[in-house]
């Protein structure tokens, strides 16, 4: 069985309570990866993890501590992949809920050829497949135009493990870089329909840590810049399907 991790903070008891429990009830075992506190790192870490230089040239606003955070967490578990070789494993964030088909994706997702290096698990809109095969009588496998934002759910191998851990230091959010999965030759598919969504219960630990702190506010340029390297990407196929 693929491995599950779930990443929470340490203070998100209620969260870590909720989901694994879903988790055993489906069957399924999990284990908790202690998140990042953006917040907590010193002015010297977060030097080492974020480029703000790279940040004003190459993506649209500055980071908040919240988001600093979150890519820390993710960071860390490519890494513990790559450092135990782990082939393939599922990564959770700890706002969920899971439909009771949770565990066919999973054995969808172990009866996959892993010519892939990420699976999207989940998407907050109805972002469509450019392409799509059919994988059996409920789920489809698919790659995008343009790939869903939000890490809240996915599948990754241990090969994009590595290919992800040539970002640091990083200058834009989690997502959004994985949405430039061209600068990585990262092959990002989907599975479809997702099987997990968000909990309304809990509030996003990105929006309850930036409180106060988010700006959007950027320079017309900055904000040009963006989106011209954005629509360029967005020409790109995410991944390649199996034959």
């Amino acid at each position: 069985m693929l491995p599950i991790i779930i990443i929470n903070l340490d203070d998100s008891i209620q969260r870590w309570e909720s989901l694994s429990k879903q988790v055993a009830e489906l069957g399924l075992s999990c284990s908790r990866f202690s998140a990042t506190l953006g917040s907590a790192l010193s002015v010297q870490e977060k030097q080492s993890w974020y480029d703000s230089a790279a940040n004003t040239k190459r993506h649209h606003r500055n980071l908040t501590n919240g988001e600093i955070g979150c890519y820390v967490s993710h960071y860390r578990i490519w890494q513990k992949i790559v450092n135990e070789n782990i082939p393939c494993c599922i990564v959770l964030e700890d706002d969920l809920t899971i439909d009771n088909a949770f565990p066919q994706v999973v054995d969808v997702i172990q009866s996959l050829d892993t010519n892939w290096d990420m699976i999207k698990l989940y998407d907050g809109r109805p972002t469509p497949f450019f392409e799509s095969k059919q994988l059996d009588n409920e789920f489809t496998l698919g790659n995008y135009k343009e790939v869903p934002n939000g890490t809240q759910g996915y599948a990754i191998t241990l090969e994009g493990a590595r290919k992800l851990l040539k970002r640091k230091p990083f200058f834009r959010p989690v997502d959004v870089d994985i949405q430039f999965h061209s600068e990585l030759s990262l092959n990002v598919l989907g599975i479809k329909p997702y099987k997990i969504s968000v909990d309304q219960r809990f509030e996003s630990d990105i929006i309850r840590i930036n409180k106060g702190q988010h700006n959007n506010h950027s320079s017309a340029l900055r904000n040009l810049k963006y989106r011209i390297k954005m629509f360029l990407e967005r020409r790109k196929v995410s991944g390649r399907l199996p034959d």
